[in-house]
C-alpha cells in the first residue's frame, strides 16, 4: 500500500509546473550559470582595471618614470590636486617620489617612493598592484647595479633562499575546490527540493480536502505517511543528485571560462571528474538519501500544523536558513582539522563527512558517526511526523 501511495504522489508531483521548477530547473540552469556569470564578470572586471590606468606622481625622477611608462596601461597625469583626484576616482593611484631619490642612490642609501591608493576602489586597488609590480622591478635592478659598483654578486648578498613546494595532488587541489561548495549545494538543493513537495502533501491537500478523502481509503494512515514521506525524500533526493552533477560539471568548465591555458585548464577539468569515484558517488549518494528522508519527516510535521498551503511555506522558510547554514559552517574550514562534534550535528555531519570525502580522506569512524546520528534523528523526526499525523486536529480541515 505504501508504494501504491508513493506512485500516486510522485506521479501528482511530476505532473505538476512548480515540482519541475524546484527540483530539475533550478539546480540544473540557475546555479551553473550564476556560478559562470560571477566568475566571466570578475575576469572582465580585472582586465578592465588593469587597463588605461591614470597615475598622478609628485616628485620627479626620470627612471621611476620609466619604469611606470613601461608598463603600456599606465598614463601619467598631472591634476592640481592629486589626492581630490584619487578619491573622486579621477586618477587610481599617486605615486610620491623621495625629495633625495638621486642623492640616497647616489650615496647608496634607501630611496623611498610611496604609492598612495584608495583601498576601497577596486580600481585603485588594482592599479596599486601594477605600479608595485613596476617598481619591484625597478628595485630590483637598482640593487644590481650597486652590487656591481662593489664588486659583488646577487649571490654573495643571498645566504638563505626560501621556497615553497606545493606537495597536493591534482586530485586534492579539485576536491579542495569541490569540497568548498558541493557539501552546501548538496544540502540546500535537498532542502529545497523537497520542500514543495511536503507543503503540498499536508498542508495543500487539507486545504483542499483531499487528505479526508485519502483517509477515508482502505489504505492506512500510517501507510499514507510513509507513503509521503517516501514520495517527498524522493523529490530531494533527486534534486540533490541533479544539483551535485550539474554542479561538478561546472566547475569542470571553470578554467576555461576564466580563460585559463587550454593545457591547464583540461588537466584541472580532468581533475575534477576523477574525484567522483564509484565508492563515493555510493557514499555521496547514501548521504543525500538519508538527508533527503530526515528533511521529509521533519517537513511533513511542520506541514501538518499549517493550516494552509501559504502558511505552509512561510513555516519551511527556516529549513532553508538551517540548510545554508549547516553548509557554511564547513564551508571554510581545513578538512583534516574539523572538530569532532561536526560529525553528530545534524546536517552540519554531512557536510563535514562530503567534505573529508572530496579531499581524499578516509575516516571510517567519522562515517560511522555521521550515519548512526543521521538514524536516530531520523527515526525522531519519523516518530515526531507520526504523532502529528494521528492528531485528527492537525490533519483534518478545521
Amino acid at each position: 500500500m505504501i508504494g501504491v501511495i508513493l506512485r500516486k504522489e510522485l506521479l501528482d508531483l511530476f505532473r505538476d509546473r512548480k515540482t519541475w521548477m524546484a527540483a530539475v530547473i533550478l539546480p540544473i540552469v540557475l546555479w551553473p550559470a550564476l556560478i559562470l556569470l560571477m566568475v566571466n564578470l570578475q575576469v572582465q572586471s580585472e582586465n578592465q582595471a588593469r587597463q588605461n590606468v591614470p597615475i598622478a606622481i609628485q616628485g620627479h625622477q626620470s627612471r621611476v618614470e620609466e619604469a611606470l611608462w613601461a608598463d603600456g596601461h599606465i598614463q601619467i597625469v598631472q591634476p592640481a590636486d592629486p589626492l581630490g583626484a584619487l578619491r573622486a576616482g579621477d586618477v587610481r593611484a599617486i605615486v610620491r617620489i623621495d625629495d633625495q631619490f638621486d642623492n640616497k642612490i647616489a650615496h647608496r642609501q634607501t630611496a623611498t617612493v610611496t604609492v598612495v591608493y584608495n583601498a576601497s576602489n577596486s580600481n585603485s586597488q588594482a592599479a596599486y598592484d601594477l605600479v608595485n609590480q613596476r617598481l619591484q622591478a625597478l628595485r630590483k635592478h637598482l640593487e644590481a647595479e650597486r652590487l656591481w659598483s662593489l664588486g659583488l654578486t646577487e649571490q654573495a648578498v643571498t645566504p638563505l633562499a626560501i621556497t615553497g613546494e606545493d606537495a597536493s595532488t591534482q586530485g586534492q587541489k579539485a576536491g579542495s575546490l569541490l569540497g568548498f561548495i558541493i557539501p552546501l549545494m548538496l544540502i540546500l538543493s535537498t532542502a529545497t527540493g523537497a520542500m514543495p513537495a511536503a507543503t503540498d502533501f499536508m498542508a495543500g491537500e487539507k486545504e483542499r480536502g483531499t487528505l479526508e478523502a485519502l483517509l477515508t481509503t482502505p489504505a492506512s494512515a500510517r501507510s499514507i505517511l510513509l507513503g509521503k514521506m517516501a514520495a517527498t525524500a524522493v523529490m530531494g533526493a533527486f534534486s540533490g543528485v541533479i544539483s551535485v552533477v550539474v554542479m561538478m560539471v561546472t566547475f569542470s568548465r571553470l578554467p576555461a571560462a576564466a580563460g585559463a591555458a587550454a593545457g591547464t585548464a583540461g588537466e584541472f577539468a580532468r581533475s575534477i571528474l576523477t574525484v567522483l569515484t564509484p565508492g563515493l558517488a555510493v557514499v555521496m549518494l547514501m548521504m543525500i538519501l538519508l538527508v533527503a528522508l530526515l528533511f521529509a519527516a521533519l517537513m511533513l510535521t511542520v506541514s501538518s500544523y499549517a493550516k494552509s498551503f501559504k502558511e505552509s511555506q512561510t513555516y519551511m522558510t527556516p529549513f532553508v536558513l538551517v540548510a545554508a547554514v549547516a553548509g557554511y559552517m564547513v564551508m571554510f574550514a581545513a578538512p583534516d582539522a574539523l572538530p569532532g562534534w561536526y560529525f553528530v550535528v545534524p546536517f552540519v555531519n554531512v557536510a563535514a563527512l562530503m567534505k573529508e570525502l572530496l579531499y581524499g580522506i578516509m575516516n571510517a569512524g567519522h562515517a560511522a558517526l555521521v550515519i548512526g546520528s543521521l538514524a536516530v534523528y531520523t527515526a525522531g523526526a519519523v516518530a515526531l511526523s507520526a504523532a502529528a499525523f494521528g492528531r485528527e486536529s492537525l490533519v483534518v480541515r478545521g
